[in-house]
């Protein structure tokens, strides 16, 4: 009785509502194969609830503990292409992959049972309970439904980004979490803004665990690797994984949100390794983080921050990392120096506590913090003096007619832009819209549009729709937003994709309509194709195709069984069973009708309808 209680989503308990009046889930849609049907029961105390997510290792499900009555995360290994799912939802190692599967399973109780060590760390999520089950093995961690993805996160805010203050309160416990990782030996290479979760009390945590295996290109597995987050080495260049490909991705993770777009891909910056930071950043943004990013996100890892604590240094502006950044530049203050004062105005340094989170200390805890302040201030007074300089030589070169944009270099890799107008030209590669209602649009006729191209990057989601498919259902920034192609914005577009066609042959006509009508298809077309060969079959489906608009034909149904609700369905049923081949004169004088149903061999099978008699071949 408490299973039917529970919505199988948000764990909630819903009494007999069919739709959770929380999360609005429907109790009614199953699970499908491969994945572990709804309230199945897993290691005699674990209740599955709605599939999260799936990859190339296996799939996360939100799950309930029957004995310590409260919700939990729970994820299988599945990996694709060596189990298949058996009778009684037992998982069956395929033919010749036995040795893969066991080093799968090793890898997967190694990566958990470190997990399951790690206390004290609220950015992380360890493991509470591993254990064999079905054939395979579960890991049990946290709870997080009630959460929300970075990236969801960032996508709710106006402008796209978040301001250095705001991602340092997030951002700096996660780092800290990631050192322990990295002293355990786990390499997370799946840090992105869809595996970090921010939770209902507002700190972010980290998700996705996965074997080594699933991070990299050429390990044999179906990767899973986040385009723009991956460092260079994931997709089988240069080093193999290390704690630098965990310092990349934070770094990477970090520019999103402190910029608003997702950084160029590392495969593509090794042949134009240019990752721009558009100048109104540069300006806003103090220059120990800046240094901080040119650092972490150097393509290469012998180039690259290699530890946590190098780059925590670096972005809380310790001495020592400031002291480093200020070194190239030290001929051109240091005559200077002494025209600072000591209380100059900057960012306070940050510490790691006992729990390895971060908190903001007064100036009068440490006489270091004056020394650090001098430095940073110069830093940025520094950088910001040659950004001008840089921009007073792009105006001068535009005087000469021999360019019209600069660009100034802080660092390889990672440039400052800032454009230059001269008088009678227009400013180059700087678009502005005014976002559309894209709203009832189809997504193939504005995906490749080169003005939205210049300003959006488009992210989709495919979602159960009684719209046309391809249809545009909902857009993440409003109509009217202005951007520009100095500041590109990600909008993510929910498309109609149509409803499943759901599987009816050798139900009867009534049913087959029913169920049909059920799922949303409302234009429903009956043919009697065939005569029933016996009593049981009259009035049954064999066949279902549909009315294909594009060809004006009947088509049959796609392999993924998804159409429009408004496309028409034609359901062929086999005609009444006929006792007697004696050929009898029909009663009335009327011409008899014929009908014929698409053949996949290209013949069509004619019936009387009207007579009694039926043909050799239907006998």
């Amino acid at each position: 009785m408490e299973k039917e209680k529970l919505c199988l989503r948000c764990m909630r308990k819903i009494g007999n509502n069919t739709i959770c009046p929380y999360c609005r889930n429907e109790s009614s849609k199953p699970q499908k194969d491969p994945y572990l049907p709804l309230k199945t029961v897993v290691g005699g105390r674990y209740l599955i609830g709605k599939l999260v997510s799936t990859n190339g290792e296996g799939s996360t499900y939100n799950a309930f503990d029957l004995e310590a009555k409260r919700p939990v995360t729970l994820r299988e290994l599945y990996p694709k292409g060596l189990l298949t799912r058996g009778e009684g939802n037992y998982c069956l190692v395929n033919v010749g992959k036995a040795s893969e599967f066991i080093d799968a399973k090793d890898s997967f109780i190694k990566l958990w049972d470190k997990l399951s060590t790690l206390k004290g760390f609220t950015a992380l999520t360890p493991a509470t309970h591993v254990f064999e089950d079905l054939g395979t093995v579960y890991a049990v961690s946290e709870f997080l439904g009630e959460g929300q993805t970075l990236r969801e996160y960032l996508l709710g805010k106006e402008q796209g980004y978040i301001s250095w203050d705001e991602a340092r309160v997030l951002f700096m416990p996660v780092l800290s979490a990631m050192g322990a990782l990295h002293n355990a030996g786990i390499i997370h290479g799946g840090i992105s803004p869809t595996n970090l979760v921010i939770d209902a009390n507002g700190k972010m945590r980290i998700t996705g665990y996965c074997i080594p295996e699933m991070r990299t290109e050429k390990s044999g597995m179906e990767s899973e690797l986040f385009d723009g987050y991956a460092a260079v080495e994931q997709y089988g260049f240069s080093n193999g994984l290390g704690t630098y490909s965990d310092i990349y991705a934070f770094a990477a993770v970090l520019y999103r949100a402190l910029i608003g777009s997702t950084p160029i891909s590392a495969a593509s910056r090794l042949t134009n390794d240019k990752l721009m930071i558009p100048g109104k950043f540069a300006e806003q943004l103090p220059a120990y983080v800046i240094n901080a990013l040119v650092n972490a996100l150097q393509i290469l890892p012998e180039d690259r921050t290699e530890t946590v604590e190098d780059l925590r240094d670096e972005l809380s502006a310790s001495p020592a990392a400031a002291g480093t950044a200020a070194q190239a530049y030290s001929s051109l203050y240091a005559s200077h120096e002494d025209d600072y004062e000591d209380d100059t105005p900057s960012a306070p340094p940050l510490s790691d506590d006992e729990d390895g989170e971060y908190e903001e200390h007064e100036e009068e805890e440490s006489t270091g913090l004056k020394k650090s302040t001098i430095v940073a201030f110069v830093v940025s007074a520094v950088v910001c003096l040659a950004v001008l300089i840089g921009v007073l030589v792009g105006f001068k070169g535009c005087s000469g007619g021999d360019t019209d944009n600069t660009t100034t270099s802080l660092e390889d890799g990672i440039t400052t832009e800032e454009n230059a107008e001269t008088e009678g030209e227009t400013e180059i590669g700087n678009v502005s819209i005014k976002i559309p209602n894209f709203v009832g649009k189809f997504y193939d006729d504005i995906k490749d549009d080169d003005k939205y191209k210049q300003v959006l990057k488009f992210e989709t989601e495919y979602v159960d729709s009684k719209e046309e498919r391809g249809k545009i259902i909902s857009q993440s920034l409003n109509a009217g937003t202005e951007v520009t192609s100095l500041n590109p914005r990600t909008i993510t577009l929910k498309i109609s994709d149509g409803l499943e066609v759901p599987d009816v042959v050798g139900k009867s006509m009534k049913d087959a309509i029913d169920i049909l009508k059920g799922e949303g298809f409302k234009n429903i077309k009956t043919e009697s194709g065939k005569v029933a060969s016996n009593s049981a079959e009259s009035n049954s489906v064999y066949r279902v195709v549909f009315d294909d608009p594009e060809s004006n034909d009947w088509a049959e149904i796609p392999d993924d069984r998804r159409l429009s609700a408004t496309d028409t369905l034609i359901i062929y049923y086999y005609g009444e069973y006929a006792q007697s081949t004696t050929a009898t004169q029909p009663e009335t004088t009327e011409a008899t009708t014929q009908q014929t149903e698409p053949d996949t061999t290209g013949e069509d099978t004619a019936v009387n309808s009207g007579e009694e008699s039926v043909s050799a071949d239907n006998e």
